[in-house]
């Protein structure tokens, strides 16, 4: 226990020391912080954002090109910077709340349950084994090929240097990647340029226990902008019950930079980099890891450019509770193309290598067999969008072509059909073709428990068709509707082992399941101080066992989720500066057996009121008020909190 104590202890010394040396190096760096740029000018023109200025906003997560929102053929929902800032989330996955076609539910202190239209795996466990959602920082996949997934207590970014997030529901895999399944998250931080001046904010709370972020922004010449950040926080324990501690409190220190060097007019470059170290207590977990990432782009004309970027990110996992541990390095390079062809084809085209090595330390509760490998995926993809009538009927056509470690050749084919009759009206129907290639979790792991037979794993496969209309019904209302439908088949499928007594579980592809559902979205500009975000999402499925072997309850292992979910988001200015934003929330049961309901349907109300005076903002927020506690994903129940934050900008 005194080592124990001793460890926290040099651990906070660290931390704190970090965060002082951090701030120190930004008061000598910050020469005449009088003629810096005021970033909170930025953020006032984001609060005064149109309906048109929003729909005209353009995106690139399903092109990727930029396109005008409204003419999209795909689900997708942008979360701006201003509705985070506007809202009560403190990182990166509170955020994603705010896209209504995500299910996201926090499972305990530091882990989250994050996904779309379903297939939120592995619910006898707090920590979700989600992994057909594909997951971007600025261009950087987040996915681990340990489970498919993503680890989101290691994804942290400034909220205040976010630009927006892409989310898109529905498969993505023709240009991203081979796990955009279900759909993509792309989130985009604002440019160097953008985030000149003084950061610097401070919160204390009840279970958000504190948090600090500081970041610098400045420039050289006149094309070339930088900014370096730092940040540290800590949450407090959840409870498991009424008297039991789960004892899972969390703790972690992160920094970066951004350099932006803007050549010419026709070539830019971006320098990024994050490292970041982190402690979980309850496995006892200690997280850290470094990235680097370059980007040239090369712009020939307004509607023809060349993209060259290249990452490296390491990350390492000790789960010493249990004595397991994960170091994963992965080199990346992705080129990309886009030209128009004629007066009526924009082609992009492009491709990607990607050399993962994956270390681990086995242990009798978790091993995987090789222990060390490498992994290896290439890709290329082209897409066509062809205007078939100008200003009014849209083609997009493309596929992407791959090569992985487990299963060889993969192909993805996709056709998007958009009619814009005018602009305020888009109908949109797609047809795609998406796998989820296995991971380290489906292909080699080997327990007592469970394996896979003679190391062979097939890649899960779906076939998905969409339907949407996005409208402008009157001004200052945008609708979008979206309704699917998705067959899978080579479903991942826990088996008895028909070969022996040892082990008694196998994982084979005996499962295939449909999906159904709609998702609406509304964003409503009552007056220019009053915005309401809304939306509501269904989800149905059904799966089929393809073997007698197939362990009653299978199905449940690869997804746990809810028919029904609702979210509503007030926005409100005040006169003298004063800010009111309300956002509730509803989430259906979650069910094992027909019924017997894992986790009860929850409200959940959260608010925050703030005061802006000069440079500075004073705030207070308050979280799942309307219940002490509540499960929303595992055992562990999340708190009512509140905390206090105070903002300036310089």
């Amino acid at each position: 226990m005194n080592q124990l104590t001793t460890s926290n202890r040099v651990h906070n010394l660290i931390r704190v020391s970090t965060i002082l040396l951090f701030l120190s190096l930004v008061l000598i760096t910050t020469q005449g912080l009088g003629q810096v740029q005021d970033s909170l000018l930025s953020a006032r023109a984001l609060k005064k954002l149109s309906l048109e200025e929003l729909m005209n906003i353009e995106v690139i997560s399903v092109s990727r090109t930029p396109q005008k929102l409204t003419g999209v053929a795909s689900a997708i929902q942008v979360i701006t910077g201003e509705d985070i800032r506007r809202s009560t989330a403190a990182s990166l996955p509170e955020a994603m709340r705010l896209a209504t076609n995500l299910q996201v539910a926090q499972t305990n202190s530091h882990d989250w349950a994050i996904t779309a239209r379903g297939f939120n795996g592995a619910p006898l466990s707090n920590a979700s084994l989600a992994n057909k959602l594909l997951v971007m920082i600025d261009g950087r996949s987040v996915y681990t090929p340990l489970f498919g997934g993503v680890f989101w207590d290691a994804q942290h970014t400034l909220l205040e240097d976010i630009s927006r997030i892409e989310v898109v529901s529905g498969p993505g895999a023709t240009l991203w990647g081979d796990n955009a399944v279900n759909g993509v998250i792309n989130v985009i931080s604002k440019s160097a340029d953008e985030t000149q001046g003084l950061y610097a904010s401070g919160a204390l709370g009840t279970f958000l226990k504190d948090q600090v972020g500081v970041r610098f922004g400045g420039k050289e010449g006149s094309n070339i902008f930088y900014r370096v950040y730092g940040q540290f926080f800590e949450n407090k324990s959840t409870r498991v019950n009424d008297t039991t501690d789960a004892k899972d409190y969390w703790n972690m220190v992160q920094g970066g930079f951004r350099m932006d060097y803007y050549l010419s007019e026709k070539n830019t470059i971006t320098f990024q980099g994050d490292l970041y170290s982190g402690r979980e207590n309850m496995p006892g977990t200690i997280i850290n890891g470094q990235n680097i990432l370059g980007r040239w782009t090369h712009r020939f004309s307004e509607s023809s450019d060349l993209k060259l970027q290249l990452y490296f990110d390491r990350t390492f996992r000790n789960l010493s509770g249990i004595g397991f541990s994960d170091e994963l390095k992965t080199y990346d390079i992705d080129i990309q193309h886009a030209f128009l062809l004629g007066k009526g084809q924009q082609i992009v085209w492009g491709g990607n290598f990607r050399l993962a090595y994956d270390k681990a330390t086995n242990s009798p509760a978790l091993s995987f067999t090789p222990a060390n490998t490498g992994l290896i995926l290439g890709t290329g993809f082209l897409q066509d969008q062809i205007t078939i009538v100008k200003n009014w009927l849209q083609l997009t056509v493309g596929t992407k072509l791959s090569s992985n470690h487990y299963t060889g050749f993969e192909y993805q084919p996709s056709g998007r059909l958009a009619l814009t009759p005018n602009t305020h009206h888009t109908i949109w129907a797609a047809v795609s073709r998406a796998v989820r290639v296995p991971s380290r979790f489906d292909a080699d792991e080997l327990l007592p428990s469970v394996t896979t037979p003679n190391g062979k794993f097939k890649s899960e496969k779906v076939l998905a068709y969409e339907l949407g209309y996005r409208l402008e019904p009157i001004k200052g209302i945008a609708i979008s509707l979206a309704g699917f439908y998705n067959q899978y088949t080579d479903l991942r499928s826990l088996n008895t082992n028909p070969n022996g007594p040892a082990p008694p579980l196998v994982f084979s592809n005996d499962q295939k399941a449909r999906t159904w559902g709609i998702e609406v979205s509304v964003n409503y500009w009552m007056f220019d101080w009053w915005r309401l975000r809304t939306g509501y999402t269904y989800l149905g499925k059904k799966f089929t066992p393809l073997s007698p072997t197939v362990v009653t309850g299978s199905n449940i292992f690869e997804g746990l989720d809810p028919h029904h979910r609702a979210m509503l988001q007030s926005i409100l200015d005040f006169p003298k500066n004063i800010q009111l934003d309300v956002t509730g929330r509803f989430v259906d049961s979650l069910t094992i057996w027909p019924l017997s309901p894992l986790v009860s349907h929850y409200f959940s109300l959260d608010f925050r009121i703030a005061w802006q005076y000069k440079k500075f903002e004073f705030s207070i927020v308050g979280k799942d008020l309307l219940t002490p506690r509540h499960i929303e994903f595992g055992v562990s129940q999340i708190p009512r909190s509140v905390y206090g934050k105070i903002i300036c900008r310089l």
